[in-house]
Protein backbone atom coordinates (compact mmCIF):
# COMPACT_ATOMS: atom_id res chain seq x y z
CA UNK A 1 0.00 0.00 0.00
CA UNK A 2 1.22 3.39 -1.06
CA UNK A 3 -0.04 7.13 -0.64
CA UNK A 4 -1.04 8.46 -3.95
CA UNK A 5 -2.40 12.29 -4.11
CA UNK A 6 -5.53 13.26 -6.10
CA UNK A 7 -6.17 16.13 -7.08
CA UNK A 8 -8.05 18.97 -9.66
CA UNK A 9 -8.03 22.68 -9.54
CA UNK A 10 -7.91 23.56 -5.86
CA UNK A 11 -9.21 19.83 -4.40
CA UNK A 12 -6.69 17.40 -3.77
CA UNK A 13 -7.15 14.32 -1.32
CA UNK A 14 -4.73 11.85 -0.26
CA UNK A 15 -5.84 8.29 0.41
CA UNK A 16 -4.10 4.76 0.39
CA UNK A 17 -4.01 2.32 -2.45
CA UNK A 18 -2.78 -0.83 -3.19
CA UNK A 19 -1.42 0.19 -6.53
CA UNK A 20 -1.11 3.08 -9.07
CA UNK A 21 -3.50 1.66 -11.16
CA UNK A 22 -5.82 1.45 -8.11
CA UNK A 23 -5.74 5.06 -7.90
CA UNK A 24 -5.91 6.03 -11.33
CA UNK A 25 -9.25 4.22 -11.89
CA UNK A 26 -10.56 5.91 -8.48
CA UNK A 27 -9.59 9.04 -9.96
CA UNK A 28 -11.39 8.51 -13.66
CA UNK A 29 -14.26 7.08 -11.44
CA UNK A 30 -14.19 10.99 -10.06
CA UNK A 31 -14.97 12.54 -13.58
CA UNK A 32 -12.39 14.17 -15.92
CA UNK A 33 -9.50 15.97 -14.94
CA UNK A 34 -8.44 14.48 -12.01
CA UNK A 35 -4.58 13.47 -11.75
CA UNK A 36 -2.68 11.38 -9.48
CA UNK A 37 0.49 11.29 -7.60
CA UNK A 38 2.72 9.30 -6.00
CA UNK A 39 3.11 10.83 -2.23
CA UNK A 40 4.68 8.34 -0.42
CA UNK A 41 4.79 4.34 0.75
CA UNK A 42 2.34 3.43 3.65
CA UNK A 43 3.83 2.78 7.54
CA UNK A 44 1.89 1.48 9.58
CA UNK A 45 1.71 3.49 12.92
CA UNK A 46 3.47 1.52 16.27
CA UNK A 47 0.39 0.56 18.30
CA UNK A 48 1.42 3.57 20.60
CA UNK A 49 0.40 5.74 17.52
CA UNK A 50 -2.33 4.07 16.59
CA UNK A 51 -3.54 4.42 20.14
CA UNK A 52 -3.21 8.23 19.79
CA UNK A 53 -4.30 8.50 16.92
CA UNK A 54 -7.78 6.88 17.66
CA UNK A 55 -7.89 8.84 20.98
CA UNK A 56 -7.30 12.38 19.29
CA UNK A 57 -9.92 11.36 16.38
CA UNK A 58 -12.08 10.09 19.01
CA UNK A 59 -12.44 13.48 21.05
CA UNK A 60 -12.58 15.34 18.07
CA UNK A 61 -15.82 13.19 16.85
CA UNK A 62 -17.13 13.90 20.13
CA UNK A 63 -16.38 17.79 20.30
CA UNK A 64 -18.32 17.68 16.36
CA UNK A 65 -21.24 16.39 17.79
CA UNK A 66 -21.55 18.29 21.43
CA UNK A 67 -20.95 21.36 19.28
CA UNK A 68 -23.27 20.12 16.19
CA UNK A 69 -25.86 19.62 18.99
CA UNK A 70 -25.46 23.21 20.24
CA UNK A 71 -25.64 24.88 16.81
CA UNK A 72 -28.98 23.10 16.18
CA UNK A 73 -30.27 24.86 19.71
CA UNK A 74 -31.79 21.33 20.68
CA UNK A 75 -33.73 21.85 24.19
CA UNK A 76 -32.27 19.81 27.15
CA UNK A 77 -35.26 17.16 26.59
CA UNK A 78 -34.17 16.87 22.99
CA UNK A 79 -30.41 16.68 23.86
CA UNK A 80 -30.87 14.24 26.26
CA UNK A 81 -33.09 11.86 24.35
CA UNK A 82 -30.01 12.27 21.97
CA UNK A 83 -27.24 11.60 24.38
CA UNK A 84 -29.19 8.19 25.07
CA UNK A 85 -28.58 7.38 21.59
CA UNK A 86 -25.04 8.03 21.59
CA UNK A 87 -24.35 6.30 24.75
CA UNK A 88 -22.55 3.48 23.44
CA UNK A 89 -21.14 5.56 20.08
CA UNK A 90 -20.05 7.96 23.08
CA UNK A 91 -18.83 4.50 25.13
CA UNK A 92 -16.57 3.58 22.29
CA UNK A 93 -15.41 6.86 21.49
CA UNK A 94 -13.84 7.46 25.12
CA UNK A 95 -12.06 4.27 24.60
CA UNK A 96 -10.49 4.74 21.16
CA UNK A 97 -12.89 2.17 19.36
CA UNK A 98 -12.91 3.82 16.05
CA UNK A 99 -13.87 0.45 14.31
CA UNK A 100 -17.04 -0.09 16.42
CA UNK A 101 -18.10 3.21 16.43
CA UNK A 102 -18.21 2.63 12.41
CA UNK A 103 -20.04 -0.71 12.98
CA UNK A 104 -22.83 0.97 15.27
CA UNK A 105 -23.16 4.55 14.43
CA UNK A 106 -25.36 3.27 11.15
CA UNK A 107 -27.97 1.65 13.31
CA UNK A 108 -28.71 4.83 15.18
CA UNK A 109 -32.23 5.87 13.90
CA UNK A 110 -32.54 9.15 12.59
CA UNK A 111 -34.79 11.91 14.32
CA UNK A 112 -35.57 16.02 14.13
CA UNK A 113 -32.37 16.64 15.61
CA UNK A 114 -29.89 13.62 14.62
CA UNK A 115 -30.78 14.01 11.05
CA UNK A 116 -29.63 12.16 7.94
CA UNK A 117 -27.13 14.71 7.15
CA UNK A 118 -25.63 14.67 10.92
CA UNK A 119 -25.62 10.79 10.63
CA UNK A 120 -23.90 11.28 6.75
CA UNK A 121 -21.42 13.43 8.51
CA UNK A 122 -20.19 11.17 11.36
CA UNK A 123 -20.21 8.09 9.05
CA UNK A 124 -17.74 10.17 6.52
CA UNK A 125 -15.69 11.24 8.98
CA UNK A 126 -15.08 7.80 10.81
CA UNK A 127 -14.72 6.33 7.47
CA UNK A 128 -12.08 9.01 6.08
CA UNK A 129 -9.91 8.64 9.02
CA UNK A 130 -10.10 4.86 9.32
CA UNK A 131 -9.03 4.61 5.56
CA UNK A 132 -5.78 6.06 6.03
CA UNK A 133 -4.83 2.91 7.44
Amino acid sequence: MDYYKIYKDNWSAIQKFATLQDAETFADNLGTGYNVEYVAPYTAPTIEERLNLDLGFCNDLIKTFVHDNRESGTTQAQNDALLVKFRDILAFAQTGSVESIQTHLPNITIDEVFTQTRKDKYIEMVNVYLNQF
